[in-house]
This record gives structure tokens, sequence and C-alpha cells, in this order.
């Protein structure tokens, strides 16, 4: 308007003015900056305005690739599980074929048997029945010969019917048949109790979104050790990110419930139970009960106590956890020993997941139970 350089800024109306503008009434009282100041001062209040979004950017970022991550992973978890799967079906399947062979064979085995017993009493009845039937035939053809040559070989026709030695009544043989009933009575139930032997129960199964990075789990989920370098995973909500450690998949409200760990010589781990509703990121003290075993001495920690010595007199192989939800007490025994080690007293509120750490290669595993089979009688 007025042709002049615009070479100052009205911080009262926020536009770029001339010196003529400045100068003007419409401008009377107003405060101004110089183009360049003015310039630097909003380049600041815009990067400060940014720095949020600039923050929430990355974060986003972040997010989406721990997102494409999860999603690799999930595919890498889905075709482990199912070669895991089909292992475990594998060895069903062996399992019941080996077993119908086995049943097939015996089935076999007393059908031969039982068919030569058969084919031997067949063949003696058949001799006896020879024998019988040519003595028969000899005296019929005396009887049917004229009065006089039958008198003249009477004496020899009789003699030789006398002489003919009688066999004893035949019996039939016992048992001869196939035990149907034997091969196929409770089929199902006899070869699922025989199953058994080759399958076992865990009473917790470790759960592998939990684990921290460095720690290696087993293809069944019982066992964790700890590994030189942790392998890429995502960071989903639920993994422990700073212990070493991994919590199990089940978790328990309610209840009285015990598993053992086989330390074996593991020289650096900590078992307990973790409450459901702490953070997994950062420092998880605040919900953890457990007992440590570390540098040859075992302690007890928990939210109030930061670390108590416990007096062990000989490092037990196995450790017993018990957790009675109810009554308020989590124990650790010795379970070769029957050796109590240490009993906590807490009203527990939150549910309780079996937790343990472990920065020793030697792995620590949960023994499984033994699996019975009962049948009970219903009156």
């Amino acid at each position: 308007m007025h042709s002049k350089n615009l070479s100052v800024f009205c911080l009262d109306d926020q536009q770029l003015v001339c010196s003529v503008c400045r100068d003007s009434e419409t401008h009377r009282d107003h405060a101004f900056k110089p183009v360049g100041e003015a310039e630097q001062d909003f380049k600041k209040e815009l990067q400060d305005s940014l720095k949020p979004l600039r923050s929430k950017l990355k974060l986003v970022r972040q997010v989406k690739g721990n997102c494409h991550q999860m999603a690799e992973h999930i595919i890498v978890q889905t075709e482990s599980t199912v070669r895991r799967i089909k292992e475990e079906f594998k060895k069903l399947h062996q399992f019941l074929e080996e077993e119908e062979e086995a049943r097939m064979v015996a089935l076999r085995a007393e059908e031969e048997e039982k068919s030569r017993v058969m084919k031997e009493k067949i063949g003696a009845l058949s001799k006896e029945i020879s024998a019988l039937s040519d003595t028969i035939r000899a005296a019929e053809k005396e009887l049917r010969a004229e009065d006089v040559l039958f008198l003249q070989n009477y004496k020899a026709a009789v003699k030789r019917v006398q002489q003919q030695p009688l066999p004893s009544d035949p019996q039939p043989v016992p048992g001869a048949l196939i035990d149907v009933a034997r091969h196929l009575g409770n089929l199902s139930f006899s070869v699922w109790n025989k199953m058994k032997e080759m399958v076992s129960y865990t009473p917790v199964i470790l759960d592998p979104n939990t684990a921290h990075p460095d720690l290696s789990l087993s293809d069944d989920l019982t066992s964790a050790g700890h590994r030189e370098r942790g392998q890429q995973l995502p960071d989903n909500p639920e993994r422990i990110d700073h212990f070493i450690a991994v919590v199990g998949s089940e978790g328990f409200n309610s209840g009285s419930h015990s598993w053992e760990v086989e330390v074996g010589d593991n020289t650096a781990f900590v078992l307990g139970v973790l409450t459901e509703s702490i953070q997994r990121k950062g420092f998880t003290w605040p919900g953890l009960w457990r007992l440590m075993f570390c540098n040859g001495e075992y302690k007890v920690l928990s939210p109030t106590d930061t670390g108590t010595d416990v007096s062990v007199m000989k490092n037990p192989k196995r450790i017993r956890v018990c957790l009675d939800w109810d009554g308020g007490q989590l124990s650790f025994y010795d379970p070769d020993t029957d050796t109590h080690i240490h009993t906590f007293a807490q009203t527990f509120t939150d549910r309780m997941f079996p937790y343990m750490s472990t920065w020793s290669k030697v792995p620590l595993k949960i023994v499984a139970m033994k699996v019975a089979v009962t049948v009970e009688e219903h009156s």
C-alpha cells in the first residue's frame, strides 16, 4: 500500500507492517518487533508446539513397528505351534498304531494256537473214525455173506470186532473259541489307561508371551534357562522386560495349589508368585513374593521386605511351592527331605501367577505329576 518494505511486526495485530504503517494512527501505542527477531520468536514457539506432536509421532511409529513385529511373530508362533502339535499327535498316532498292531498280533496268535488245537483234535477224531469205520464195514460185509460162509468166518469176525479198541467218549474242547471279550471288552478304556504311561501332566505351564527375551523355554513350556543372546521378541504388555523371568499361563484367585520345580545345580534363581494387576514393565517388586538363591545364599523377598536371609542346611534339588490363596500363605519346601524352608503370611486379594526367574544356564523345570486312572463303582 505504501510501497515500503515490511520491516517490522505488530505484536498487537499480529501482522507485518512498514515504517509508514508503524507511525500511523492505526498502530498507535502498539508493540513492534523487527522482522528477524519476531521470526526467531515465533519459530521457537512453533518448534515448541511441535514437540508434543513429534513425541506422539515417535510413539505411534514405535507402536506401529511393534505391531508389525507382533504380526510377524504371530506367524512364527503359529508355525511353531503347528509343528509342535503335529509332533505330539504323531507320537499319539504312533502309540495307537503300535497298540493296534500289538492287539492284532495277540489275536492272530490266539487264532493260530486255537486253530492248531482244533486241527489236531479233528485229525485224532478222523483217525478214530477211520479205524471204527473199517471194522464196522468188515463186520457188515460178513453179515451179508451166505449162511455157510458166515458161519465159517463168524469166530474170526467176532474176534476182530472185540479186539477193536473203543476210544473214550470224545469231549468238546473247553475254551476252544476266540476270547472275543478279552480282545474287545473295554477296548478304548484299556488303551486309554495304558496311554497314561506315555503322557504327563504338569501343574504349571509357562507362558512364552511373558518370558524375558534372555530366557529360553522348552518346547513343552515346562522349563526355562538363561540364554547368552536374547531373541527378538515383541514388546507386548504381558512380557517381563526387567527381570529375566517368566510367569505361568494360569493364575489362581482361590483354593490351594502346589507345584515342584527341579532346580538341580542352578546357582541363581527366583521362585514365587506375581500378582495379575502389577505392571510387567520395569520393577515388579510391589507385586512379587519370592524365594531367591544367589551367591550360595537363600533370601526371601516381598513387597514389604527387601531381603531376609533364610537358613537352609542342604541345597535342595527340587523345591515345592505351595500357594494357599484362601488361607493367605505362600510356602516353600524341600520335597525330598520334607523340610520347610519359609512361609509368607499374606492376605491375597488379586489373582496370583506362578513366577520363576534365572540367570543361570542350568534350566529350571516344572516337575510333572503322576497320572492315575481309577474306576468308581456306583451303588
